[in-house]
């Protein structure tokens, strides 16, 4: 079974790493996969950046995608 965790954030940069590095850590049970996929809701600050470093640490399991429309109907 394939599990998506799905963060959407606006310029929380300082909270977004610590969420991710502690979503990182987790751990499921046999037979799950999953994947953490980061929504920038059209931030201003480093939001990209950490996510595309923590993309470059830990491969295919952090995604990054951005949404230029702000609100969180539109992140999800």
């Amino acid at each position: 079974m394939m599990v998506s965790v799905i963060v959407c954030t606006f310029n929380r940069d300082r909270l977004l790493e610590k969420a991710l590095d502690s979503i990182i850590r987790s751990t499921l049970p046999p037979g799950f996969s999953w994947e953490i996929v980061v929504v920038d809701n059209n931030s201003t600050d480093r939001t990209r950046e950490i996510t595309q470093d923590l993309s470059r640490q830990h491969g295919q399991l952090v995604r990054y995608v951005f949404e230029p429309r702000q609100g969180k109907s539109h992140a999800l």
